[in-house]
């Protein structure tokens, strides 16, 4: 349920960085998805303290990081406008920071040694194959996200977010059976209320846009290059 908070910080964020001005019907739609989401997801029954914390500050740092993705991808000055190019440099770093968190934390090799997926040499080849897949998809999400970064904005995609988690809802539904209770229905229903009203607020503030890019200018002979010809009788 604190993970369902990333969309309040990234409009928080919208909001610091100069992306998106203060306005109360987007604060309104964001806020509406966000309690849609906490409907679906709502049952957790065990409160920690700790995991209540880090993924509190998880979703923090989610809302900062798209923040500063965009301003990387949308200001050109940067030099990182391309989103395969922003990929290029972020991966190495995640990438290590990522792998030495993994050895000091979780120590995967001691759990490779003990694990029955790695056991055989057809399991360790079903698994690299499997990881390989996953890695593809991954790779192909986050670069998908860049390119909707830098043509929209960090908002557009926590909305997207938002939209992935209720096809992952319903496909938990139609393909292991999960139940969901009239109260997480209501969520879905809230949050695909949200998701079309944030629409609508976009298509809105892009029709504003090009009405505003193709007012009428007025004509006035003076400005318009025309001088009127002599009477050919002077």
């Amino acid at each position: 349920m604190v993970k369902s908070s990333t969309p309040i910080w990234v409009l928080i964020f919208s909001f610091l960085f100069g992306f998106e001005k203060p306005k109360f019907l987007l604060i309104s739609i964001i806020l509406i998805m966000v309690a849609g989401v906490i409907l679906t997801v709502e049952g957790e029954t065990k409160f920690d303290t700790l995991g209540f914390s880090l993924v509190l500050i998880a979703s923090i740092v989610s809302g900062l990081r798209w923040s500063m993705t965009q301003l990387l991808l949308q200001y050109e000055r940067l030099g990182i406008d391309n989103p395969i190019a922003t990929l290029y440099y972020l991966s190495p770093i995640m990438f290590i920071t990522m792998l030495t968190l993994s050895l000091i934390l979780e120590h995967p090799l001691e759990q490779f040694q003990h694990s029955k997926h790695f056991d055989t040499i057809s399991h360790v080849v079903e698994s690299l194959g499997l990881m390989s897949i996953g890695g593809f998809l991954a790779f192909a999400m986050t670069l998908a996200e860049l390119y909707l970064i830098k043509n929209t904005n960090t908002i557009t995609l926590s909305v997207a977010g938002i939209s992935k988690e209720i096809v992952i809802i319903t496909l938990s539904v139609l393909i292991y059976g999960d139940v969901l209770t009239p109260k997480n229905l209501l969520g879905l229903f809230v949050s695909i209320v949200g998701i079309i009203a944030y629409n609508y607020y976009k298509l809105s503030k892009q029709a504003d846009t090009e009405k505003g890019q193709y007012q009428m200018i007025p004509l006035h002979a003076s400005s318009s290059g025309f001088t009127p010809s002599r009477n050919l009788e002077d």
